[in-house]
């Protein structure tokens, strides 16, 4: 989310400088796990190609840096009910990839946890998430699938936005442990005086086993309007998303640091 202090930050820092365009192999793989997360045997395929991708550039500067994705299409998101009003062209996608030095099922257990607010303590003043589906036993043991509806209200210097989103994760029967979720916007929202809004948020988040450690890709479209719209440019905005997506990956270490 684009936040004031965020902002400030960003234009301070100079590191808003022009993001490369993923390789179409990783741009294409990233679509297909949004648009076939419910097909097993094309997530099977889509995983094993992401992680030959991972093995090979998931560790480089420009995958931290963040790797700009082209829209989603009405194809991709086909199978969810997304907000209303959905406009696929106005939002920008960035896909960010790390490793993890905590074993991939030790990431499994953060993510059916009910409050999330570990995920940015210090602008989250609601992350409750519910499981709404799937069987939390077997996904602590390494199998099958959980659907999660999570209800947040993010506050930033006086200005609280909320909004809902599903977020749902599932195993990936593959070589190495793989765990694949996606995440899209189920209600957006705004901030009281209407000025700062949530539009559209999609999002994949890929973990993949490699012995203790977990290669990481964390994916996002988002289409945020801010009162600092007019003080930003493209690739200032971009620079947020990628901040962004690069404090979630470093949250979710420190938080498993603590166990």
């Amino acid at each position: 989310m684009m936040r004031p202090l965020l902002v400030i930050s960003v234009l301070a820092s100079g590191c808003a400088r022009e993001r490369e365009q993923a390789p179409r192999a990783l741009d294409d793989v990233v679509h297909a796990l949004f648009r076939d997360w419910s097909d097993e045997d094309a997530m099977v395929e889509h995983t094993l190609a992401l992680t030959d991708w991972l093995e090979r550039r998931g560790d480089s500067d420009a995958a931290w840096d963040g790797l700009r994705l082209s829209n989603l299409t009405a194809d991709d998101v086909h199978d969810v009910d997304d907000a209303p009003g959905t406009d696929l062209s106005l939002h920008a996608g960035l896909a960010t990839a790390a490793v993890s030095d905590f074993y991939v099922g030790d990431h499994a257990e953060l993510l059916v946890e009910p409050d999330q607010t570990w995920t940015d303590p210090s602008s989250f003043l609601v992350y409750d998430r519910r499981i709404i589906g799937g069987d939390e036993r077997s996904f602590l043991g390494g199998e099958g699938a959980v659907h999660t509806d999570n209800v947040i209200e993010k506050r930033t210097i006086g200005i609280t936005i909320p909004y809902t989103v599903r977020k749902d994760y599932r195993w990936i029967p593959a070589p190495t442990p793989a765990l694949v979720g996606r995440t899209w916007l189920t209600e957006a929202g705004c901030s009281d005086n209407g000025k700062n809004c949530v539009n559209q948020s999609f999002g994949v988040d890929v973990f993949i086993g490699d012995g203790q450690d977990t290669r990481r890709l964390y994916a996002v479209w988002l289409e945020v309007v801010s009162v600092a719209d007019s003080l930003l440019d493209e690739d200032q905005k971009i620079a947020m998303i990628a901040k962004g997506n690069q404090s979630i990956l470093e949250a979710t270490d420190a938080e498993l640091a603590l166990r």
